[in-house]
């Protein structure tokens, strides 16, 4: 049974649809990256999925019960996130920004148990950030900032993770390191990793599925090797583009064509 599914999800900015007849289904154990062009709707598909948007049409549901009838309280229990930008960055330390995705496990007002200063100190271990656990976080650059969004993700513990560009403002061994991260929460933790990847070659080298969504639509759904193909990613990105073997896992490697005219 799906941990959480979209079923003929239709969503509408005022007249305007962003997103048509979209089903998926989130199996546990599994990465998918959901990638395409811009205006594709892929962060709309994520909100929908975490319940922040409310489907104009079609039904969401997380363990077969619909999503808008959970409360919030038991979503954020099941549920964690990593915006592609938050809101805003408060003067609060590393850890304490952290504790945060403990609170719908803990409330507000209980102090934490062992539980969630076990659940923080492998959060901040993982994701590099002891050194920096008492740092005010606006005092970290955006790329440390980004990677305190994921331990908070990480340190809540939740059967699905919704990851919005999670490698925006890393480097590149950062990137990596934190895509194989949330990997290994799927495959040992057994959660389902949702994420919006702009980078063509680390969702191939990372995702277990891919979701390729063009104009609203999903227009290929599997591994990497059945959806990254050299027609489909030239139509989908209205640019030619050429896929070859990776040299190293043996996945597609996405390449821009030899020549592209102005």
């Amino acid at each position: 049974m799906p941990l959480l599914e979209l079923e003929d999800v239709d969503h509408a900015y005022g007249t305007a649809y962003v997103l048509r007849r979209v089903t998926l289904a989130l199996t546990p154990g599994v990465f998918t990256a959901v990638v395409g062009p811009n205006g594709a709707g892929k962060t709309t598909l994520l909100r929908l999925a975490g319940g922040w948007l409310v489907p104009t049409a079609g039904s969401v549901r997380l363990d077969g019960e619909s999503l808008a009838a959970v409360s919030r309280r038991g979503a954020a229990r099941r549920i964690a996130a990593v915006p592609s930008e938050e809101a805003a960055v408060f003067p609060f330390t590393v850890r304490d920004t952290v504790l945060l995705g403990r609170h719908p496990w803990r409330g507000v007002f209980r102090a934490p148990d062992a539980q969630d200063a076990a659940a923080i100190e492998d959060a901040l271990r993982r994701t590099g950030l002891l050194e920096l656990a008492e740092r005010p976080v606006p005092a970290l650059s955006s790329g440390e900032r980004q990677r305190v969004a994921i331990a908070r993700c990480l340190a809540q513990r939740a059967d699905v993770c919704l990851l919005d560009e999670p490698t925006a403002h890393l480097d590149l061994g950062q990137r990596q390191r934190m895509l194989a991260l949330f990997r290994q929460e799927a495959r040992v933790r057994g959660c389902s990793v949702l994420a919006v990847l702009h980078d063509l070659n680390l969702a191939a080298a990372f995702a277990d599925r891919i979701v390729l969504l063009v104009r609203g639509e999903i227009v290929a759904d599997g591994s990497p090797a059945q959806v990254l193909t050299a027609e489909g990613l030239s139509a989908a990105f209205e640019t030619p583009v050429q896929v070859v073997p990776h040299p190293s896992h043996g996945g597609p490697l996405v390449l821009p064509a030899a020549e592209i005219s102005a």
